[in-house]
């Protein structure tokens, strides 16, 4: 009795062991399956990564390139008005000179005409700064809502190309 008991724990012993063998090469074989999966979906995500960063530093370059463009044409529009003022100012004066003699009475139209004019160039002047206050106010607001929609995109196509990733 005891030799069948001894000969039936070898046998159970031996497919206990075949049982475990098997068992560690199908985990083997899964555990090698997934680090090739996980190694696969990190090069993606890597890939994605890299993609959406490209694509932020070209809109930002982009961005950028709009923001000088723009800043040169208001810097240009700036000197232009400057200069009309500048011209507008001296044609005043030609004509204050032209009308200038020595007597009192001149003087005092003088002093009159030289404060309506300074007064009409101070007029022009916060006009100008208004609007410039404005122009930048309006570039300032436009570029940011680019920015914003820019980098929303990015976003939106990083998360789409993480979840084929992920997917896959």
């Amino acid at each position: 009795m005891k030799e069948v008991v001894a000969e039936k724990t070898a046998e159970v012993k031996e497919a206990v062991a075949e049982k475990t063998a098997k068992a560690k090469e199908v985990v083997a074989e899964k555990t090698a399956k997934a680090k090739e999966v996980i190694a696969e979906t990190q090069e993606q995500a890597k890939e994605v990564i890299a993609e959406t960063q490209e694509q932020v530093k070209e809109v930002i370059a982009e961005t950028q390139e709009k923001i000088e463009t723009e800043a040169k044409e208001l810097n240009q529009n700036i000197q232009n008005q400057l200069t009309q003022i500048k011209q507008d100012l001296l044609q005043r004066i030609e004509v204050i000179k032209s009308q200038l003699n020595s007597s009192q009475g001149n003087l005092f139209e003088l002093k009159n005409a030289l404060k309506t004019e300074l007064n009409a160039l101070i007029e022009d002047l916060t006009k100008v700064s208004k609007e410039l206050k404005d122009d930048i106010s309006q570039i300032s607001v436009k570029h940011k809502d680019t920015l914003v929609g820019s980098f929303k995109r990015t976003k939106d196509q990083a998360v789409e190309a993480w979840n084929k990733v992920r997917a896959s």
